[in-house]
């Protein structure tokens, strides 16, 4: 979608809404930004000490003054004391070093009766507003509404405006509702700016930064709309778009209603939103599921070729359904189940076309709900192969299988309370939980059996690992040891981290390419944002223009892969590079 250059601070919003919807929203953003204004300033924090001359004034100290001034004394004394007296003395102006605080804007929008109708559009522009300038600012966005105090939203994507435009009450804000926002407001942090959007008559709250009233004019047509923010008051009336267009936006916020999904479902090339994306452990391809069971392979290594490679195709078994993966670059190799037997497909060697009796379900658990893939790997051993599974009761077990012997496999269990688990070429990394201990092994090709590789006195929920090319004690590491808390761990460094807003956590790696500072990988809670969380700081990865469906780390390569659940569009990337390797659209399906 083409827009005016004035309306480029908000497009990530209006490509959200057909053509036809997004410009009579322009033309209300446009008018109401001035009374909107820039976020207040912040105070200078104590700490007032110069770091180096900022500027020139006409008042200081004489030891600031000016080298000109003091050669217009040797040459001209008179004149030198007339622009003293005169106040036309030059001073070097000290830059004081000004501590700033985080900050802070929560918006709380009112959904009751006198806010129903057309008032529900100045509060979709006003959010666009206020979100927007929060991100200009450096500053978070929380909002909520005005009728259900509770915890504050912080994701300002699509579902997002959709929520708000859905909140709609016959139920005033009252004295409830008023106590117990002032209760929840309480806790945020003082400087931080609190706006209020709703009827003239609506509940006051004990913090108020600004607010903006919203009611119909009576001699005119059109909303009067009022801001009183910092002890000035700002009013305007406010054209509405044509009624056509107004109904529109108040019942779809995200434009069209929904096409039904078979519509990009449908067809063979289009990636399903069951299964996260998987790479090859020699990093050059990426590997999706297909709605019919199948599987897409894309090649991300020569994506800068004038054309771009078509994805390669697999269909799901003709017999059983299938339990796991193991992406190959020539192919993806799975494990099925068909009644009481499994079927090893594409994983050659001593497991070229074989079969076995499935596990009873106290040794083997593979119920994990419809479409879910369990976690699958393969050693390739001097003598033998194995293909290893982790069950949803979060145990490894293997299939062991000899070279010559076809069709005779052995099956064992690996561990028990597996908590992590990731492969590096021909070498397994797994964390298990025990006794009270987390340990951490390592199970190589050449190696009979696993190796302990750390031991941690503690129970863990989770184990990520980061650049699994190293070895212990060398090993980067992300610890789950609570719901929110998380410990870093590099060698004989550690850090906490608490991820205490909801969001998702994805892997461990460097918060930059040359740091070496470890972060946490999330997906925020609004789904659109990806994050590199670290101890001391924080960076925004991307920025996506539908809800992220599924995100993946590569922890050997440092290569990124996630899916849109709005377009079911596939991205490769590396973590600390824009570029992207790969960026995949599924041709759109039409059914008469």
């Amino acid at each position: 979608m083409k827009l005016p250059a004035q309306l480029a601070p908000w497009s990530a919003w209006l490509a959200l809404l057909p053509d036809h919807l997004a410009a009579p929203l322009g033309e209300m953003l446009l008018r109401l930004q001035p009374l909107v204004g820039r976020m207040a300033g912040l105070a200078p924090g104590p700490d007032r000490t110069p770091v180096g001359v900022g500027g020139i004034s006409r008042r200081g100290p004489y030891h600031r003054l000016l080298l000109s001034e003091w050669a217009v004394l040797d040459a001209a004394p008179d004149e030198f004391l007339r622009r003293a007296a005169a106040g036309e003395l030059l001073f070097g102006a000290p830059e004081p070093q000004v501590q700033r605080r985080a900050r802070t804007c929560v918006a709380l929008f009112d959904a009751g009766p006198a806010q129903l109708g057309e008032p529900r559009l100045v509060h979709l522009a006003l959010f666009i507003l206020l979100a927007r300038r929060a991100h200009d600012e450096g500053a978070s966005f929380g909002w909520g509404i005005l009728q259900t105090p509770g915890p504050l939203h912080a994701d300002c994507g699509q579902q997002a405006l959709f929520r708000l435009m859905s909140a709609r009450t016959l139920l005033r804000a009252g004295a409830a509702a008023r106590d117990g926002w002032n209760g929840l407001l309480a806790g945020i942090a003082p400087h931080a700016e609190l706006w209020q959007v709703g009827a003239p008559e609506a509940v006051a709250l004990r913090r108020e930064s600004a607010r903006a009233t919203i009611g119909q004019a009576l001699s005119e047509d059109g909303l009067q709309v009022g801001i009183t923010q910092q002890g000035r008051a700002r009013h305007m009336l406010l054209d509405l778009p044509a009624p056509a267009s107004a109904v529109r936006l108040l019942r779809f916020p995200g434009g069209e209603p929904a096409k039904p999904a078979r519509n990009r479902m449908g067809g063979r090339d289009t990636p399903s939103l069951k299964h996260a994306p998987r790479f090859t452990i020699y990093q050059d391809h990426v590997v999706t599921g297909r709605p019919d069971g199948g599987t897409l392979s894309f090649s991300y290594l020569d994506a800068h070729a004038a054309i771009a490679p078509a994805p390669r195709r697999q269909r799901a078994p003709k017999r059983g359904s299938v339990l796991g993966i193991w992406p190959l670059s020539h192919g993806v190799a799975d494990v099925a189940a068909c009644g009481e037997t499994l079927i090893f497909r594409h994983f050659g060697g001593a497991f070229e076309r074989c079969e076995c009796a499935r596990p009873p379900a106290q040794q083997f658990a593979a119920a994990r709900g419809p479409g879910r893939w369990l976690p699958t790997f393969f050693l390739h051993k001097a003598s033998f192969d194995q293909v290893l599974m982790i069950d949803s009761a979060a145990r490894l077990v293997g299939w062991s299988a000899r070279r010559g012997a076809t069709g005779a496999t052995s099956f064992a269990l690996v561990a028990g309370g597996v908590v992590g688990a990731v492969q590096c070429q021909n070498r397994l990394l797994y964390a298990s939980v025990a006794d009270g201990h987390t340990r951490l092994y390592r199970y190589e090709s050449a190696a009979p059996a696993p190796v302990d590789d750390l031991v941690f006195e503690w129970p863990v929920l989770r184990v990520l690992y980061g650049e699994v090319s190293s070895l212990a004690p060398e090993h980067m590491l992300g610890l789950q040891v609570s719901g929110t808390e998380w410990l870093l761990v590099h060698g004989r460094a550690s850090r906490t981290l608490a991820i205490g807003d909801g969001a998702t956590v994805i892997g461990v790696a460097r918060l930059a390419s040359d740091s070496p500072e470890l972060a946490l990988l999330v997906i925020n809670p609004d789904r659109c944002t990806v994050e590199l969380r670290g101890a001391t700081q924080r960076r925004t990865i991307l920025h996506a223009h539908f809800p992220i469906a599924h995100l993946t780390l590569d922890p050997s390569s440092q290569i990124i892969s996630w899916l849109l659940s709005g377009s079911h569009e596939l991205f490769v990337r590396r973590l600390h590079s824009e570029l992207a390797l790969l960026h995949y659209t599924p041709p759109l399906q039409v059914y008469p």
